[in-house]
């Protein structure tokens, strides 16, 4: 059994002094491979059916990865009952900080997955999983909690099925309710690692195993597999995997009843001193991290609609320069409700299209046309419409429900997270091509 747990209370002891790393045992090879176990309902403790899971996947926007291997060899590293291990990494998305589109200030985080090891072969492991906004680390400083949940549930989840360790990644679904962590530790991007990081903290509470090692950021792109930043390609097994934005290579641990730095000292427990704690260094020895993958269904007050513009917008022959933007509504991957997309500025009592497809561009329209394409190949057109207005005048408007159009498509797949980019094309018969173009607008799509 896995029992997932979320603290709200600022249990640790982490001192204010920096500490040297020590060099940490033991240190577990993976002898079979990594099995995918159930996404769990935390509320029902049910597993989730194939179809379900499905959707949550597809509505869930993954904020922070940490699944990648190390390049040599899989690794776990086994705990006991008596420590708390405390990792940490960055979700990006604070004010003031260079941001992946789809970033927020703060995420209402509805799903993670955890990843452990073991050799039992019957009975339950247990193991107790916790949440921190910010600090901690191995600069010893008292990590803040956000306000999560207290409770713990216990489920039956799957232990080794052959001889050696048996390797599991388990997910786990909140529900719409989850909890709320802001972006970059405060919702400010400070760049202070203590300040910008986010906590979390594992403990094996019965059976024996511990966490899957991950990370591996020289082989991989660090924050990779977030957002609209691409998977990497993990070097052991070749599956798409991320390596965790701002994970350092080394990891607290405190022992219970044990002052740090001063040797384990607790007579009810045997393991590691209370300290800071690495495997020797990357790349020569593994990454000092563990495997997390944490998913929003948006910011803690709901999804906030993201767009930008980009590209330029042809001069027509009256000197209309079309404009896109998102009028009103949200764009979304679940959510029925109109977005509306709108073309501004066309030449009036004309017609056109909006089209859009997946990948910006800036491809010139024609030898001396002041338009450009700026949407990649392929795309979708939505119907051919009037522009209205005046003719001779810049005030014709074309618009669409971005919402409805990709509902009703099956070229591009659709998932919270999705970037689609958006542009218009209209008629003005005495340019070249007869015809010309909007800019673009990238938006990205909520769960």
């Amino acid at each position: 059994m896995v029992r997932s747990t979320l603290i709200a209370a600022g249990a640790m002891l982490l001192c204010g002094a920096s500490f040297a790393q020590q060099q940490a045992a033991p240190l577990y090879p993976v002898t079979s491979p990594i099995q995918r176990g159930p996404v769990i309902n935390l509320r029902t403790g049910q597993p989730l059916s194939a179809a379900r899971e499905a959707q949550m996947r597809a509505y869930t926007q993954i904020v922070y990865d940490n699944t990648c291997t190390y390049s040599v060899a899989g690794y776990y590293f086994g705990g006991n009952p008596c420590e708390d291990h405390i990792d940490e990494g960055r979700i990006p998305g604070g004010i003031g900080g260079n941001n992946p589109l789809g970033s927020s200030t703060d995420n209402n985080v509805t799903f993670f997955e955890v990843a452990y090891c073991t050799t039992l072969a019957t009975g339950s492991v247990d193991m107790q999983v916790g949440f921190y906004n910010n600090l901690g680390q191995c600069a010893g400083i008292s990590p803040v909690p956000p306000p999560l949940s207290t409770q713990g549930t216990v489920f039956q989840l799957p232990v080794a099925t052959m001889p050696g360790s048996g390797c599991w990644v388990v997910g786990f679904d909140l529900g719409n309710t989850g909890f709320c962590m802001p972006s970059d530790g405060d919702g400010i991007f400070d760049n202070i690692t203590n300040l910008d990081v986010f906590n979390w903290s594992w403990r094996m509470v019965s059976g024996s195993g511990g966490s899957l090692l991950s990370g591996e950021p020289i082989a991989t792109t660090p924050g990779s597999c977030t957002y609209n930043i691409p998977c990497s390609t993990d070097p052991l097994y070749g599956n798409p995997c991320g390596s965790g934005l701002d994970t350092i290579d080394s990891w607290w641990v405190n022992m219970d009843g044990d002052a740090a730095g001063g040797g384990q000292n607790n007579p009810n427990c045997t393991g590691l001193d209370t300290g800071c704690y690495w495997f020797g260094g990357h790349p020569t020895g593994p990454f000092s991290s563990y495997y997390l993958r944490l998913g929003s269904n948006g910011s803690c007050g709901g999804c906030v609609a993201q767009s930008v513009n980009y590209c330029t917008a042809g001069t027509t022959t009256n000197g209309c320069n079309a404009t896109m933007t998102l009028q009103s509504g949200i764009p979304s991957a679940s959510n029925a409700a109109p977005a509306v997309v709108a073309a501004t500025g066309v030449e009036g009592q004309k017609t056109g299209l909006i089209f859009f497809g997946i990948g910006q561009a800036a491809t010139p329209w024609a030898p001396t046309s002041s338009s450009f394409l700026c949407v990649k190949s392929p795309t979708l057109r939505t119907s051919v419409q009037a522009t209205n207005g005046t003719s001779g005048a810049c005030d014709g408007t074309m618009s669409i429900d971005i919402n409805a159009e990709l509902a009703s498509q099956t070229s591009f797949p659709v998932a919270a997270g999705s970037v689609f980019d958006l542009q218009a094309w209209f008629r003005d018969p005495p340019a070249v091509k007869t015809t010309h173009l909007s800019n673009g607008l990238e938006i990205v799509l909520c769960p």
